[in-house]
């Protein structure tokens, strides 16, 4: 029984470290997901921006509503607050789907990465967020990304085909 203690003990540090991890990549594979889905119907000629999100809405609200449900927990700022915070995120998720109508997903894609460098902005300006080293190189790492996507999309509007 000790030695399978052990065994847990060492991996569970592992465990804690990766499970955000691998929450990341599966949210980040369901966002590329919707991504193509609102390129595709957009190509298909359908005007559904806001229809698109509701099915992400209705989720996210079913899942944390759920869970304050059963947690039996109170809201920490007064309810107007997440009204506000909803209508300006439904908003910029309408942009961003009809955004699909006009450009490529590569283009899209483009502007939407931007909020890396924006969200690190505001909140070092508005919130007085402080940043580690470490933080700063993750956001420049996702800015070069970035840089060789609008590389990759300027050479492919040429015509001349992708350049990696």
């Amino acid at each position: 029984m000790d030695n399978n203690s052990s065994w847990w003990r060492n991996y569970e540090g592992i465990l804690k470290t990766f499970y955000p991890v691998i929450l990341g990549q599966v949210v980040s594979f369901v966002m590329a997901l919707m991504s193509f889905t609102s390129s595709l119907v957009a190509n298909l000629g359908a005007n559904t921006p806001l229809s698109l999100s509701f099915f992400s809405y209705t989720a996210l609200a079913l899942v944390y509503g759920g869970i304050m449900i059963y947690r039996r927990q109170k809201l920490q700022v007064p309810w107007y607050w997440y009204a506000l915070l909803s209508f300006a995120d439904v908003q910029g998720n309408f942009l961003v789907n009809k955004a699909y109508q006009y450009s490529s997903i590569t283009s899209v894609t483009i502007l939407d990465c931007w909020t890396i460098a924006w969200v690190i902005i505001l909140t070092w300006l508005f919130l007085g967020t402080r940043y580690s080293p470490w933080q700063f190189f993750g956001a420049a790492v996702c800015l070069g990304g970035l840089g060789l996507v609008l590389l990759s999309d300027a050479k492919a509007s040429d015509g001349s085909g992708l350049l990696l």
